[in-house]
């Protein structure tokens, strides 16, 4: 029944399916300019974050007891269940955040226009729009 579920990008009256079940997610705190990254997958029909990494602590941003680091990373899962959505700022006043899947990355405004609220939820693959990780 999940077997033919991708993630979508909704912001605004707009929505783009990308062709995977998993990506990337990464951003720079606006504050410290540290990396973070996010990866989520697609399971039973939900979002789930299978693991989260920061470059760094700093401004409220503390890797939580139990990470580890390795390759100049804090490696941790953040302790969530299976989300049926993920909202995002996506605000036009902060550097923005970059989408990975398939081996290629974009910025998220490319897909979606920045000022906007974007939400990354499962949906079926059969979506009109499927950019390719190459578009």
């Amino acid at each position: 029944m999940f077997a033919e579920l991708c993630i979508a990008l909704i912001g605004g009256a707009s929505a783009t399916v990308l062709p995977t079940d998993r990506l990337t997610l990464s951003w720079l705190h606006t504050v410290e300019g540290t990396p973070w990254e996010e990866d989520y997958v697609i399971r039973a029909g939900a979002l789930v974050v299978t693991e989260a990494r920061v470059k760094r602590s700093g401004a409220g941003m503390d890797p939580p007891s139990g990470a580890t680091w390795s390759g100049g990373w804090w490696h941790y899962v953040p302790p969530l269940g299976p989300l049926h959505e993920v909202t995002l700022a996506n605000s036009s006043f902060a550097a923005g955040y970059t989408v990975c899947w398939g081996g290629a990355c974009q910025p998220l405004n490319r897909l979606v226009a920045s000022g906007n609220f974007v939400k990354l939820a499962p949906t079926r693959c059969d979506a009109n729009r499927q950019p390719t990780s190459s578009d």
